[in-house]
């Protein structure tokens, strides 16, 4: 009866350490693996706020910079094209074609009716507003036949007429007045021979300066 019981106690002795030496490596392991857990996490939010500090940081002041580049450039800018616009000298008064010379007025003088063949007569008033003198002008004339007070018209005819200038007379400044006529056939319109019936429109076609 001796032997055995030594056994059975010797057997219930070691039974606890196994136990405890387990507990002791579980508790190891738990240990180990929450450091693990824990260090990752960490580093992983300590990486995700660096990197979110620098992009936000990054971002604005990128914005920031763009904003004062754009703020900055804007005077320098229109004060170079206002200093340009100041440099450049003042375009010429030149009229429609570029010439200088322009047509302030058309008077109508008369209209006559041959049967076959209406006349119209006019005066044209031209000024020279440019820096050249002229020699020779040419000008085409359009005449319109119109009822008085009326905004409807027709074309009738047109004609062109030339001015030569002499060495002695040369058309340099201020205004010159002649007399053109524009003929067409009677047929054209079936308005009165009346200069309030009759209109007509000057264009500059060629102007030569010396």
């Amino acid at each position: 009866m001796t032997p055995s019981l030594r056994r059975r106690r010797l057997l219930a002795a070691a039974v606890p350490g196994l136990l405890a030496g387990c507990l002791v490596e579980s508790s190891e392991d738990a240990n180990g693996s929450g450091d693990g857990t824990g260090t990752s996490a960490g580093e992983a939010g300590s990486e995700a706020e660096g990197g979110t500090g620098s992009e936000a940081e990054g971002g604005t002041g990128s914005e920031a910079d763009r904003e004062s580049l754009s703020e900055g450039e804007g005077p320098e800018s229109d004060e170079s094209d206002a200093e340009q616009a100041d440099d450049e000298d003042p375009p010429e008064e030149t009229g429609p074609d570029g010439s200088g010379l322009v047509v302030t007025n058309v008077d109508v003088l008369g209209v006559t009716d041959g049967g076959y063949e209406t006349t119209v007569r006019a005066r044209l008033t031209v000024e020279n507003a440019g820096q050249f003198t002229y020699g020779t002008v040419l000008f085409r004339l359009d005449a319109y036949a119109s009822r008085p007070n009326s905004i409807e018209r027709e074309a009738v005819g047109f004609a062109e007429h030339r001015e030569e200038y002499s060495s002695g007379d040369r058309f340099a400044d201020g205004t010159r007045r002649f007399t053109v006529e524009i003929a067409f056939r009677s047929r054209e319109t079936r308005a009165r021979a009346d200069p309030d019936w009759y209109e007509i429109e000057v264009a500059v076609r060629r102007a030569e300066p010396v």
